[in-house]
């Protein structure tokens, strides 16, 4: 499975690379190709899609060849289709940042109201099916770990003469949708969560390491210990609680929930 995943990552870039490069796409709407971009702008890929998939589970998971083949298409399909509206005249410029709805064209808020009512019903329907199977912790924690990961890097700079504006940069926007569809059992989950996915190695093909970045900042002054230090205490507390709070099964519910690494062994490696 590991190795399907690594492939798929690949091939997915490559093929991002390859319509960037070609005159489909305009020279506006990417960074400067170079060796060292090409190169670790791969890298990054892996490193976000992997962390990805483990906040779903997916590397642990066993999917038949007819659900790779679907997973794998729809990947590359939502990076390809994806670049190719970005070259829509009302929707090249389009970015999530204050004030975005107003900058739009009549056209463009059309376009992104139909994709954004799109997004709330299947994100609607996919918590509608946690919670009959009552897998609700399950569900959301991709979600918290994501929200409290941002909070502690928020956390540094709030306390910092800095002027901050948020961006959200497709690829963060796809990714943290991507891990809500994780129940593989589901067509569903599937195509939207592989959507997701192509959209996210898109994002760092096209625009590098810079589409992680959620606080753009105008100023950067001296940094001094406050924020970091807030920002420690907030994670040693996370830490102590993870280590002594124990989550026990209730009758007829949940089981706990556990975060563990998974081995590379010979079962994952097929």
């Amino acid at each position: 499975m590991i190795l399907f995943l690594l492939f798929n990552i690949f091939s997915v870039y490559f093929a991002s690379q390859m319509l960037q490069m070609s005159s489909l796409i305009s020279s506006d709407a990417h960074n400067n190709v170079t060796p060292f971009a090409l190169v670790y702008d791969a890298l990054y890929s892996i490193l976000v899609v992997l962390g990805l998939h483990q906040l779903h589970r997916m590397t642990t998971k066993k999917l038949t060849t007819k659900q790779k083949l679907v997973y794998t298409v729809c990947c590359h399909a939502g990076a390809i289709i994806f670049a190719l509206c970005g070259q829509i005249p009302f929707l090249h410029d389009f970015s999530l940042t204050k004030g975005f709805w107003e900058r739009l064209t009549s056209e463009g808020k059309i376009v992104i109201g139909i994709v954004a009512i799109v997004i709330g019903a299947l994100v609607s329907v996919q918590g509608r099916r946690a919670w009959a199977k009552k897998q609700c912790c399950r569900q959301w924690f991709p979600w918290i770990s994501i929200i409290i990961t941002w909070v502690i890097m928020w956390s540094i700079i709030y306390t910092e003469d800095i002027s901050i504006h948020v961006h959200v940069h497709h690829a963060l926007f796809a990714g943290f949708f991507s891990c809500w569809f994780g129940d593989f059992t589901s067509w569903l989950d599937l195509m939207v969560n592989a959507v997701m996915i192509g959209i996210v190695i898109e994002g760092i093909d096209f625009y590098g390491i810079g589409e992680l970045t959620l606080f753009m900042m105008n100023n950067s002054p001296h940094m001094d210990t406050t924020g970091i230090f807030i920002a420690w205490i907030v994670a040693l507390v996370g830490l102590v609680g993870t280590i002594c709070w124990r989550r026990q099964k209730a009758p007829g519910g949940e089981s706990e929930i556990e975060v563990r690494l998974v081995p590379v062994i010979a079962s994952t490696l097929l």
